[in-house]
């Protein structure tokens, strides 16, 4: 029976007129007892006593549900749960190079194999940034968020390492309080090579999306301490990888919270590079459009960076599509420059702010958000309910900038 059930006081209340009763009736015949009839008497008395009082407290705890049920009523109450992250399969063996990173105030680059498990992709082994905290003691039981991090074609985590320099922007951002600490998983997405797969699920061809999506965050999250929180994972890319991001953020709003696209575009690429990723299907072009997307089909509680410049035509004009046809729950953020070509040069400036407007998603911000040329990021699509977009302030501190003579890339998309 339940402790706050009426079963149980009517039995409660059963026992107490049972229990008067019976002494009533049998308060002479004890006499038969001689001496022993008072110590019998007695303990009758206090029986009676007892059941009155069990009925009185089983009376108060209904009402007021004290106790929820007899485990709790004898002690057995719910114990706290810290909620620590189990440790990753990879942390044992990396401890020495994780806590001497930590120490010197440096992130961890460690290599990655991903098993195309749900894709049946083969390709060569991601590289994984983890941030100094994760080798610190006093992390030890902490998951962390997760930022995917997308490449142009052609491109890869080479590009990010040793043109980006991923790694010491990522240690100084997190250094000032600029970036919360992020695991930053790179993986290989093209897989193809010579053909640009745009990061889809090829009709006939590599299960990319598949592969950078389960694959990938099925690896991460065994690896590492790594949240498994979807609200805690994001994207980000550049050029191609910039369309990508925002595609898979649109198609996986349950595996990503946020996504920053860089000089990407709204709709997959068709040319002699890719050939016809869909088979012909135009339903299948258009669920891997974000245009077509957010023009045509509900939208997700996502939340999304659009950087682009105004002499980069192909993402500006995009970003202003984008942009026209944004709503909510969908919140658009852009960062429109005045300068800046299609090129790694004006990537390097502009993936500080995306890194540190990342952080604001999964984390609260310890410090400004870095700028570019003195230009942040300013909301165009508020969440419902919320006033209308700010402009954005034009002298923030500490501007990251830009030269107007850049180098453009020679074959970066």
């Amino acid at each position: 029976m339940s402790l706050i059930g009426m079963a149980t006081l009517v039995v409660a209340g059963l026992g107490v007129l049972l229990c008067s009763v019976g002494l009533l009736m049998a308060w002479d015949r004890l006499a038969a007892l001689g001496r022993a009839r008072w110590p019998v008497r007695a303990l009758w008395l206090g029986c009676c006593q007892l059941t009155a009082v069990l009925l009185v407290g089983l009376v108060v705890n209904h009402a007021f549900v004290f106790y929820q049920s007899w485990s709790e009523l004898f002690g057995l109450h719910p114990q706290v749960d810290q909620g620590s992250a189990g440790a990753g399969t990879r942390d044992v063996a990396l401890q020495p190079a994780l806590l001497h990173d930590y120490r010197t105030g440096h992130g961890t680059v460690v290599s990655l194999p991903v098993p195309g498990t749900v894709s049946g992709v083969h390709a060569a082994p991601a590289t994984v940034y983890l941030p100094p905290q994760y080798g610190a003691p006093g992390y030890a039981d902490r998951s962390f968020p997760v930022v995917e991090l997308l490449s142009g074609f052609p491109g890869g985590p080479r590009t990010w390492m040793h043109v980006l320099h991923v790694a010491g922007v990522l240690d100084t951002l997190i250094d000032t309080g600029r970036a919360a600490p992020f695991i930053a998983v790179i993986p290989v997405q093209n897989v193809a090579s010579p053909r640009d797969t745009e990061c889809v699920d090829v009709v006939h061809g590599p299960q990319v999306e598949d592969y950078l999506t389960s694959d990938v965050r099925t690896a991460v999250l065994s690896a590492f301490r790594a949240s498994p929180a979807g609200s805690q994972w994001t994207v980000m890319g550049d050029s191609t990888g910039g369309y990508c991001a925002l595609n898979l953020s649109l198609r996986h709003p349950d595996l990503f919270g946020a996504a920053v696209s860089i000089a990407g575009y709204d709709a997959a690429a068709h040319d002699h590079t890719t050939g016809d990723l869909f088979g012909g299907s135009a339903v299948l072009a258009h669920q891997n459009s974000p245009l077509w997307r957010l023009q045509h089909d509900p939208v997700p509680a996502l939340r999304v960076l659009l950087i682009s410049t105004r002499p980069d035509r192909t993402a500006y004009r995009a970003s202003v599509r984008l942009e026209q046809a944004a709503r909510p729950p969908l919140q658009l953020w852009q960062l429109t420059l005045p300068t800046g070509g299609h090129n790694f040069t004006t990537f390097s400036a502009e993936i500080p702010v995306g890194f540190s407007w990342l952080s604001r998603q999964v984390a609260t911000p310890l410090a400004p958000l870095p700028t570019v040329a003195g230009l942040g990021p300013q909301p165009v699509t508020p969440a419902a309910g919320e006033p209308s977009p700010v402009r954005p302030v034009q002298h923030a501190s500490e501007p990251v900038r830009i030269s107007a003579a850049v180098v453009p890339s020679r074959t970066h998309r």
